[in-house]
């Protein structure tokens, strides 16, 4: 038996015989002759299938004779083998991990990577090593690499062995498919997980109230003689299970507000002011469900197993408060997830009329230079239709912001959308004509159209943003000062109280004093929890604290009532404790919120760096450019006699300075730029208030536009300023390592999933196809069982 191409040797003795000629025959008539060579005859030959031959002799005594006859058995070269599993990102549903294992008889000259757009095969070679038998890879693709992000695309493996004589055999994987959603499905796919999330948390709120109901129920009947400790426990249990229906829903929430939020970002442009929100709004998600709620329940769950009247009165009590919150949290996510839906929305449909309006303009260079008539009148149809869509979802996105707690002030832009439509038929009617010159302005006016309405939602969106937090800022502090009082006043009546006489008349001051903190700390209450519906950095820790200050003030007032006046002692400390560790996090929120406002900026959501100076003054040198190009145009309006849309411009234009002047102030006033660069900004402060007052008086002029440039210069020089002071503080930071980048470490680190393909190394047990396959089939059947 010999493996394929292989080629025998025979020789044999001549003395004993004395052969003067030996050759071999075969079924075909062939005959090889052997080389005499001293005492031996030698014989070579190719052989390439199995084979019959006859070994003939002669000596000088006999004629030619058949001696022998044998059998040659040829194993052919086998395909290449390959088997590859995948795995998709979950955090980039575009990405995609893989890992495979290839073998062969003798080795291989190729490992690529296929993918396929309109029956156009791409490949990408993969290493590996060319005399190993049997070997692993590791690959990863991020389809969002491909220039083109839309329709299906196939996608699989190959590997080709080294058989160069009877040409190389390839073997290819299992082929996948790979679908980009369509802008269509891309909405109604969202759409469809949000209004899941929203049913869920409705059904959570249902069953929060629900709840809280019930242990108001269950107090009253515990104080019934006439209902047995058995049937209260029943109650308990009853309470319980629905404590934990209400976690398992949460817990998919969670889940699947991460998916729809991994889902977007695939396929959506990145806008790092939108991942910022979901992160938070994730966060929130995440802290609901405390390790303190937790034990709570598990506390009153014991009830069920052993009721105890006296324990379920002191459980009661801290479950009733603890719901309330709960309920209150859950109003809070769900506000917050509506606001980020519709802010997300409006940034969708942004995005996509700054894409159409360079679509527009890219035509108009296109029929001037080609003349191609029907083709960009068919285009302008399509962005005719498209324009139509996104005012319909605009229209939606202004129903959910009706259902808002505190709705954004936030226009149709009706007129707009009619004016692009009317420019859009005549430029349909001059492509009729085929009139160059008309079709190229009028395509070109649509996208100036375009650009100005994009930048007027753009504007709107931000200010409605910044105007938010500048009010959400102002609301902070005066909860925080009250806080503060509150702390303050629990102080003074646990000072006043240490070492008191039980029968000094000083104590009614004292317990009326008590019952007013009690009263003020429901103003607090109040205010936070509305504050916090519309302020995602109000984490639930704050509520923690909030419920734990809430707990003991009441426990206070009680116990001063009962003359237990060294149990009011220890729960008034635990009153400023929970005061002041509310005031701590409550002065980070608003340090955050201050940084943001800073910082933020129209018609920019990409800051990476929050806080830092050079950032945000980088964000007001657009800010200025805008300013004057817009001022710039207001004066071309004005000498070309053309004054009709000045009072719409005008409004906008004042709109920026003021906006432009607030984030110079608070910059200004955040601490976060060195003096020299602090310099610059007052000037620039006091030249936007000159040209703000030339805009109100409607005398803008060409010193309007000097002043203008004048501050994108004092700019410049306030952000080389602070680029100079930064540098000092600069340290460098290391990044997590990329499993993109390395799939190798990918699959190392979901090696505790038992993401492995097993197989043979041949090159250390040599077994012929028929037990190869054997041993495949066993190793398969262990890993199944």
């Amino acid at each position: 038996m010999f493996k394929y191409q292989t080629e025998p040797k025979w020789s044999g003795p001549l003395m004993e015989l004395m052969l003067i000629r030996l050759y071999i025959g075969f079924n075909d008539s062939t005959k090889i002759f052997g080389e005499r060579q001293d005492e031996v005859f030698k014989l070579r030959s190719n052989f390439y299938k199995s084979s019959l031959y006859n070994v003939f002799i002669k000596n000088k005594v006999t004629e030619e004779e058949l001696a022998l006859s044998y059998s040659i058995d040829v194993i052919p070269d086998l395909f290449p083998e390959i088997e590859v599993m995948q795995i998709i990102d979950s955090t980039q549903l575009t990405r995609f991990f893989f890992k495979g294992v290839i073998g062969d008889d003798y080795g291989f000259s190729g490992l690529r990577f296929h993918y396929n757009i309109d029956n156009s095969d791409s490949t990408i070679s993969i290493p590996f090593v060319r005399s190993m038998n049997d070997q692993e890879f590791y690959f990863s693709y991020d389809f969002n690499d491909l220039p083109q992000k839309e329709g299906s695309i196939s996608y699989y493996f190959s590997v080709t062995d080294n058989d160069a004589v009877n040409h190389f055999k390839t073997t290819t994987s299992e082929s996948y498919l790979f679908l980009f959603p369509n802008k269509e499905e891309l909405q109604a796919n969202t759409d469809k997980q949000y209004e899941n999330i929203e049913k869920m948390f409705q059904e959570s709120q249902k069953l929060a109230n629900e709840i809280n109901k019930d242990i108001k129920n269950l107090q009253i009947k515990n104080m019934d003689t006439n209902i047995s400790d058995w049937e209260k426990s029943q109650m308990v249990n009853d309470i319980v299970q629905k404590q934990n229906k209400l976690e398992q829903l949460y817990d998919k929430i969670k889940k699947d507000n991460e998916s729809l939020n991994n889902y977007m970002n695939s396929f959506n442009e990145e806008n790092q002011a939108m991942l910022e929100k979901q992160k938070q709004i994730e966060e929130l998600l995440e802290e609901v469900f405390t390790d303190e709620l937790k034990e709570l329940m598990e506390e009153f769950n014991k009830l069920s197993e052993n009721f105890d009247s006296k324990k379920l009165n002191e459980l009661a009590k801290d479950m009733d408060l603890t719901m309330e919150d709960l309920q209150k949290q859950l109003d809070k996510n769900l506000e917050m997830l509506k606001k980020l839906k519709m802010e997300q929305q409006l940034q969708d449909v942004i995005n996509e009329v700054n894409k159409l309006a360079d679509e527009e303009e890219k035509l108009a260079q296109d029929v001037s230079e080609h003349k191609n008539y029907e083709e960009t009148k068919e285009v302008v149809e399509e962005h005719e239709q498209s324009l139509k869509n996104l005012q319909e979802r605009i229209k939606e996105t202004l129903e959910i912001n009706k259902e808002l707690e505190k709705p954004m002030n936030f226009d149709d832009f009706s007129e707009d959308f009619e004016e692009i439509r009317k420019s859009m038929e005549n430029t349909k009617e001059n492509l009729d004509k085929k009139n160059k010159k008309k079709s190229g302005s009028g395509l070109q006016n649509t996208s100036e159209q375009m650009k100005n309405m994009a930048f007027g939602m753009q504007q709107m969106l931000d200010m409605n943003n910044q105007k938010q937090n500048q009010e959400n800022i102002q609301n902070l502090r005066q909860i925080l000062s009250n806080l503060i009082l509150l702390s303050f006043t629990q102080e003074e009546v646990l000072t006043d109280m240490q070492g008191i006489n039980v029968k000094d008349p000083k104590l009614t001051e004292l317990n009326q004093k008590q019952k007013r903190i009690l009263d003020q700390s429901n103003i607090v209450k109040d205010s936070l929890y509305t504050l916090a519906m519309r302020t995602p950095q109000i984490s639930s820790m704050v509520n923690n604290e909030l419920v734990s200050m809430e707990i003991n003030l009441k426990k206070a007032k009680e116990q001063m009532e009962e003359a237990l006046f060294s149990n009011a002692l220890g729960s008034q400390q635990f009153v400023i404790t929970a005061a002041n560790n509310l005031a701590l996090m409550l002065n980070e929120a608003l340090e955050n919120l201050e940084k943001q406002q800073a910082n933020s900026q129209p018609g920019d959501q990409q800051c990476e760096n929050p806080g830092n100076g050079s950032s945000g003054m980088g964000q007001m040198k657009e800010q200025a450019e805008s300013i004057k190009q817009q001022l710039q145009k207001m004066i071309d309006q004005m000498k070309n006699g053309n004054p009709g849309k000045m009072s719409q411009q005008m409004g906008q234009s004042l709109m920026q300075h003021e906006m432009m002047q607030q984030m110079l102030r608070d910059m200004m006033n955040s601490g976060n730029v060195g003096s020299q660069a602090k310099d610059a900004l007052k000037q620039i402060d006091d030249m936007l208030e000159q040209n703000r007052k030339e805009l109100m008086n409607k005398s803008i002029n060409a010193q309007t536009i000097t002043r203008q440039n004048l501050i994108t210069t004092r700019l410049l020089e306030a952000e080389k300023a602070e680029l100079e002071r930064e540098f000092e503080d600069k340290r460098e930071s290391e990044s997590a390592e990329d499993f993109y980048s390395n799939p190798v470490k990918f699959f190392e680190y979901k090696e505790k999933e038992n993401y492995s393909i097993e197989y043979l190394n041949k090159n250390a047990h040599k077994l012929n196809n028929f037990y190869n396959k054997k041993y495949k089939q066993y190793l398969n059947n262990i890993q199944s069982k």
